[in-house]
């Protein structure tokens, strides 16, 4: 396998309603750095909340000038729901695999 064909990045689709999707990306080490540690739910989700237009790597929504939107764009569309808003992020943050199984260790 080379190199340049390979991504380790875990990448997961989220549907927004029947017909609308994006597709977020996890963190870079960067970027993770910048979660709070203290285990604070709330903060946890500001923190997400901060990093997360520069996650969404994809959708099927377009600009006025039916170009693909970026993040930045997509989620200024999403955030002022705070119900959708809330729902992206907690299924964004439950779908990184963050945590090493068993199966993982075994192969080290």
């Amino acid at each position: 396998m080379k190199l340049n064909e390979t991504s380790f990045v875990f990448k997961t689709k989220i549907n927004l309603d029947a017909e609308t999707w994006i597709e977020v990306r996890e963190p870079t080490m960067l970027e993770f750095r910048k979660f709070n540690s203290n285990g604070n739910a709330s903060d946890q989700m500001e923190s997400a909340r901060k990093i997360i237009p520069d996650c969404i790597i994809g959708s099927n929504l377009e600009t006025d000038d039916g170009e693909t939107a970026k993040g930045a764009e997509v989620w200024r569309v999403i955030e002022p729901s705070a119900s959708l808003a809330t729902r992206v992020l907690n299924d964004w943050l439950l779908a990184i695999p963050f945590r090493v199984d068993e199966k993982a260790k075994a192969s080290n």
